[in-house]
């Protein structure tokens, strides 16, 4: 049995993905750094982590939406 192949949609998905997940590593990166410089009470810090929580978020569930589908299973009529 073959493999399922992705649609332009999906593959459109899986790069998008690819994309996000490469965002989130500058994004924490940034995140340590003001942690680290600006301390915990700072207001750019958690929204440094709200991004790489998005981004993180973003990367998941558009992988999962580029999975291909099985295929429909033939009804006979």
């Amino acid at each position: 049995m073959s493999k399922p192949k992705r649609h332009i949609g999906q593959k459109v998905a899986l790069a998008t993905a690819a994309f996000c997940a490469l965002l989130t590593l500058p994004a924490f990166g940034l995140f340590i750094w003001l942690l680290t410089a600006r301390g915990p009470a700072d207001s750019w810090v958690p929204s440094a982590l709200a991004t790489v929580a998005f981004l993180g978020a973003c990367a998941g569930v558009l992988y999962v939406m580029s999975r291909p589908q099985p295929p429909l299973p033939v009804t006979g009529d």
